[in-house]
């Protein structure tokens, strides 16, 4: 289960297209057009889905482009919630808690959960079958010391940022959403 929201797709500001944004997501409400005349909800709530999920697709993609997925879990975590709102949707795209950390990297200082590490090695047959696993009297000693030893490396040096959110949204952008909810709103 994804524990960690990592973006929200909220409209704020007072620039032209945060107030088309707002119009679109919002319902027209400023120009006096009601929920209904705008358009089904329905069909509003399947446009922003599906911008949802090519968002998320995008970041699986590049979470495999970057070989930033070695268990699966992060990709397989991204998830998407649409909620309704008094002015419109929100739709949050959440994933496990250590999305931020592939995202932006970690700073040095702090040695990052050894049990999560331990997971890790587990999940990667590789690791399980190189020799300072397979040829240990004690693989399950032997799998906590080289996550001690990892973390530990960790927590000396951090990790490279290796971005996946950001370059889906600057490819899966709200002005596609943006326009495909205004070529809806035309065609009602």
């Amino acid at each position: 289960m994804p524990s960690n929201n990592l973006h929200n797709t909220t409209i704020e500001g007072n620039d032209p297209f945060a107030n088309r944004m707002k119009e679109a997501l919002g319902f027209a409400a400023t120009a006096g057009i009601s929920q209904k005349e705008a358009a089904p909800e329905d069909e509003l709530q399947r446009i922003i889905q599906n911008w949802g999920e090519e968002l998320k697709q995008q970041m699986v993609s590049n979470l495999l482009k970057n070989k930033t997925n070695a268990s699966g879990t992060l990709a397989s975590s991204i998830t998407n919630i649409l909620k309704k709102t008094r002015n419109g949707y929100i739709l949050e795209t959440q994933a496990e808690n250590y999305a931020n950390f592939v995202e932006y990297g970690r700073k040095a200082g702090k040695r990052p959960p050894v049990e999560a590490i331990i997971r890790y090695i587990q999940e990667k047959r590789e690791i399980q079958q190189s020799s300072i696993i397979r040829d240990a009297k004690n693989r399950i000693q032997a799998t906590k010391s080289l996550a001690f030893a990892i973390a530990n490396k960790i927590g000396a040096s951090g990790t490279k940022k290796q971005p996946f959110i950001v370059p889906a949204l600057k490819k899966v952008t709200t002005q596609i959403l943006a326009q495909r909810i205004g070529e809806y709103m035309a065609r009602e």
